[in-house]
């Protein structure tokens, strides 16, 4: 994570203005693709996989949830062609992650996919079939880097037009990490930054609604549900709610402190779902949120450079802006 942070960095010149969205969904792509393959991107593959991820994204559109299932909306093609799309590089990938383990002596696995390989492969069992294994890999591809990008670029906005706890932040890492690079080992030590990333997917979910079906029927605030029905929970609107948060459309990430979150109801705040369908991935975003914004923000600080600070919110599957976040990069 924190290498890739480093090849990233590598490229940004002092006083440049750049989309903050747009940086973080690639960073967060070469972060997740070293995961699972062990490797870096080669030329034209993250422009691949970010446009048919973009395409799964805009199913997610109020349209398509009015619309009978049968109804081939736009969005609903695009999502389709996009999927295809994707399982055919998925599928290219995992061809060429097994060519690779047959030309190598190395019996060390590299990236989770060869482990995971290695590991079916040791107990003689399949336990997945290759299109379980597609479906799998598509799963991590689109969930595992936009909804991190998110939660980055949502905490650069939130920094950069908050400058006394932007500054604050800087303080606690240059006193905590001392120059040391952020790692899994310190990164507890790093509390205000926790409490960042924790107020950004807060204020800022990644996945803005939560889809579930009902069972039976049920009533919820006056309103009969019937059973076997799809409904939406509105995460940011619970996350905003005032019932649970005080000044809720607030950037405060000092309202983590003290036995906040413990006495937080057990639903009021759910960025990663809840429940027995918790997001597996919940603690590698959580690590890598972490790590990659202390990292970043050990050598810099950004500007907002937008017209004002009332973003658009655009209703895809994962929360994203309308117009970008364009930010000025400033060396510390």
């Amino acid at each position: 994570m924190v290498e890739a942070t480093e090849q990233r960095l590598s490229t940004w010149p002092d006083g440049e203005t750049r989309d903050m969205e747009s940086e973080m969904q690639d960073l967060t792509l070469e972060i997740l693709f070293a995961t699972l393959f062990g490797r870096t991107l080669s030329p034209g593959e993250g422009e691949n996989l970010r446009e048919a991820s973009d395409g799964l994204n805009r199913w997610f559109t109020p349209t398509s949830w009015l619309m009978p299932p049968w109804v081939p909306t736009p969005a609903r093609r695009e999502f389709s062609e996009s999927s295809e799309r994707l399982r055919t590089e998925v599928d290219r990938l995992l061809a060429e992650q097994a060519y690779g383990s047959q030309q190598t002596d190395d019996d060390r696995p590299n990236g989770l996919i060869a482990m995971l390989q290695q590991a079916r492969e040791a107990s003689g069992e399949d336990h997945m079939s290759k299109d379980e294994v597609e479906d799998q890999m598509l799963t991590m591809i689109f969930a595992g880097y936009e909804t991190t990008a998110a939660a980055l670029a949502f905490a650069w906005f939130s920094l950069a037009t908050n400058p006394e706890i932007r500054r604050e932040f800087h303080d606690e890492l240059d006193t905590v990490l001392d120059g040391d690079l952020p790692c899994p080992k310190n990164v507890d030590d790093l509390e205000l930054t926790n409490r960042i990333v924790k107020e950004t997917l807060r204020l800022y979910p990644p996945v803005h609604t939560i889809p579930r079906q009902t069972t039976e029927p049920v009533e919820v605030d006056g309103y009969r549900i019937p059973g076997d029905e799809q409904v939406h929970l509105s995460v940011i609107a619970l996350h905003r709610d005032e019932r649970y948060y005080d000044e809720p459309k607030s950037f405060r990430p000092d309202r983590w402190t003290g036995n906040f979150e413990e006495e937080l109801d057990e639903y009021a705040y759910v960025p990663f779902g809840g429940g027995r369908r918790t997001c597996i991935g919940r603690d590698f975003a959580l690590l890598e949120a972490t790590l990659v914004l202390a990292r970043i923000g050990q050598n810099y600080q950004f500007d907002w450079m937008g017209e004002d600070t009332n973003i658009t919110i655009e209703p895809e599957i994962t929360t994203q802006t309308k117009n970008g976040l364009p930010m000025r990069i400033r060396k510390r």
